[in-house]
């Protein structure tokens, strides 16, 4: 029996930070590649990334801490891919540990399905998601509900699950990731996977010279960090 989740429109909901361990696990810090390895037991194709982003207007619009949501697939050698449609990018297919090590310094958590996709419906997927790339991004016409040039991440994934019969959504630019993430859950079509912080997978600079000119380079590098810290907050891009 074919199983149909009806998403509303700008849903929604509110969640505390004990969510974001899931099954009982402590959320830990982890570069990229240790992400990857966490995750390798429960990725399957179709599994969802949520993104615990700096975004303050997302976080303050859906009461959320989730921001932004990709979806993986193999590509044809077998690797790990994540599509999604960020701020600057616009709809893209990228590496997994590529595409995590952009998400650092962020809690990443996973939504697996909760019965693997068949061959036809991979198939349909992954036309769905590929046919998309290379359009804009965009986030304006969340509010009003109407179709746009731009997608927005929430609304390129909720379209391409509709592609397979998987939801149904009336307004795919209204949903969020925080009321995608819900209808999936509250409809048992995916389930909780682990979450993790990821953090940047830095190599430690050698020590200056003098001390002066260890305290220009600390300066210069706290400076260009609080510059993405309010690009990433006040404008949402990295």
């Amino acid at each position: 029996m074919k199983q149909i989740l009806y998403i509303a429109a700008a849903m929604i909901f509110t969640f505390t930070a004990s969510e974001a361990a899931f099954a009982g696990e402590a959320v830990a810090e982890r570069t990229a590649p240790q992400v990857v390895e966490l995750m390798q037991d429960q990725l399957t194709e179709g599994c969802l990334l949520m993104h615990e982003g700096d975004c303050l207007a997302v976080k303050m619009f859906t009461r959320s801490p989730y921001t932004h949501v990709g979806i993986v697939l193999k590509d044809e050698n077998g690797n790990w891919q994540t599509y999604d449609s960020a701020n600057g990018s616009g709809v893209r297919k990228t590496d997994l540990c590529a595409y995590l090590e952009e998400c650092a310094p962020n809690g990443i958590s996973l939504l697996c399905p909760s019965e693997p996709f068949s061959d036809d419906q991979l198939e349909t997927l992954r036309l769905a998601l590929e046919q998309q790339i290379g359009r804009p991004y965009g986030i304006k016409h969340h509010l009003t509900g109407r179709q746009a040039e731009g997608v927005h991440c929430s609304e390129y994934v909720t379209t391409a699950l509709i592609q397979v019969r998987l939801i149904t959504a009336e307004r795919p630019s209204r949903v969020s990731p925080a009321s995608l993430r819900q209808g999936l859950l509250e409809g048992n079509l995916y389930r909780e996977g682990v979450a993790t912080t990821v953090v940047p997978d830095v190599i430690p600079a050698p020590p200056a010279e003098s001390w002066c000119k260890q305290l220009w380079i600390d300066t210069k590098t706290c400076t260009s960090n609080c510059c993405k810290a309010w690009n990433r907050m006040i404008f949402c891009c990295e």
